[in-house]
């Protein structure tokens, strides 16, 4: 009997312990987690949700209940967002490699001259680590991914945007462009100031204008011979930019009438100041022999017959003429109608041999993957593609622009076409 008593104590105290494993785990696994929603194939948990709330606003502290509502609201909406454009790159493969998030970082290195340890390092510092940021990254990669081949090719710009687009940059540069000034005010209590106004724009030469300016302005930069300095146009007094825009050095503006009376501007000098550099790409006009490699001929054996249609061209045989009858390109067979070629399009090899001109007009044998190439260097340039380059850059950020617009309507979509569920409490 005293064993039977023992044994049911024993169990009895073994269940109690069990039943209190159960409770602490139970509230330890609802303290150290719980779902907050479901997003299709995959859940939002609380500790997301703080984890990423915490990055965005550490000092988290100082805001008020409603504030923190809200804020939480938008972690959540956002990390939903994320979890459906990761399942959707996934669902097209579109996920990016371990390859491009390490080209991605070993870039963020040498741009900012650390090493690997030091980014850890930085990263530790700021709460996080490099497994946090790798996985930042992939989210960054991926969305530009989807937003390249899903919206993108589908954005069209019109000529005109990019006209207009132009005119603006342009109108913002004239914008740093600086003008030098003289100034002549009459005001409107001067009983001479028809006569005076006559005076100064009767003047034959320009440049007497200065001493008119001492003579005559009740400014006050009349003993400066109304110099007013240089001065950017966004410096200047609204009524003055109309004309100075528009004006050539040495020219003087009609009156222009303010409250203060009539004044009278030369503009004496301007300087453009252009901050787009120009680009230039290097292009060339050439005739080419040119023997394809084969499995019948070595090259060697092909290397030795363009020396010998080298030397009928030295000996007088046409350039032309020795294209027709032995060139296995057949591109540009008139010397009198050759299209401008541009360097960097160019085989390496042709880049480099290119270099002896204009020292030598003809050039070669030498060999490159298709064969063997004698060619005849007829003319050079460097042609000038600001404009272009220019067109295409602006052409390229209007569709940027476009796509980041067009990107909200497509996330939209994706979110009602998917199945999410809250979870209350």
């Amino acid at each position: 009997m005293i064993l039977k008593k023992e044994l049911l104590i024993f169990v009895c105290s073994f269940l109690t312990l069990i039943s209190i494993i159960q409770l602490v785990f139970a509230n330890d696994y609802e303290l150290l987690d719980k779902i907050i929603a479901t997003v299709e194939k995959d859940v939002v948990t609380a500790q997301e949700v703080k984890k990423e709330f915490n990055r965005r606003y550490p000092n988290k502290n100082q805001l008020s209940k409603n504030e923190l509502i809200k804020i939480e609201k938008e972690v959540l909406d956002s990390l939903i967002k994320k979890k459906l454009v990761l399942q959707y790159a996934e669902l097209i493969n579109l996920n990016p490699s371990e390859q491009e998030i390490d080209m991605v970082i070993k870039n963020i290195i040498q741009n900012n001259q650390i090493t690997y340890e030091d980014l850890e390092k930085e990263l530790l510092r700021d709460g996080s680590n490099i497994l946090e940021f790798k996985e930042q990254l992939r989210f960054q990669i991926t969305l530009q991914k989807i937003k390249d081949r899903e919206i993108m090719p589908y954005v069209n710009i019109s000529q005109y945007e990019i006209d207009a687009e132009l005119e603006k940059q342009n109108n913002n540069n004239n914008q740093n462009n600086q003008y030098k000034l003289s100034h002549i005010l009459i005001k409107q209590n001067n009983p001479n100031k028809e006569i005076i106004i006559k005076e100064i724009l009767t003047l034959e030469n320009s440049k007497n204008f200065s001493e008119l300016a001492k003579k005559y302005s009740q400014g006050p930069n009349a003993e400066k011979f109304g110099d007013l300095g240089w001065n950017k146009l966004e410096d200047l007094p609204e009524i003055f930019i109309d004309f100075v825009s528009k004006a050539e050095d040495g020219q003087i503006s009609n009156p222009i009438e303010s409250s203060n009376g009539y004044h009278i501007i030369r503009l004496d000098s301007s300087k453009k100041i252009n901050s787009n550099k120009q680009i230039f790409i290097k292009q060339y006009k050439f005739q080419q022999v040119l023997l394809k490699k084969n499995y019948i001929n070595s090259d060697t054996e092909l290397e030795k017959k363009l020396e010998n249609i080298k030397n009928l061209i030295i000996d007088g045989l046409n350039f032309s003429k020795a294209v027709s009858l032995y060139s296995e390109d057949q591109s540009q067979p008139n010397a009198d109608n050759l299209s401008w070629v541009d360097f960097d399009n160019l085989l390496p090899e042709f880049r480099n041999e290119l270099s002896n001109y204009p020292e030598k007009k003809i050039i070669g044998p030498f060999k490159t993957e298709i064969g063997l190439h004698l060619i005849k260097v007829y003319d050079f340039r460097e042609f000038d593609i600001t404009n272009e380059s220019n067109k295409q850059k602006v052409k390229i950020e209007l569709a940027r622009k476009k796509t980041e617009i067009r990107f909200d309507d497509w996330l939209d979509s994706l979110i009602k076409n998917s199945s999410i569920t809250y979870i209350e409490n």
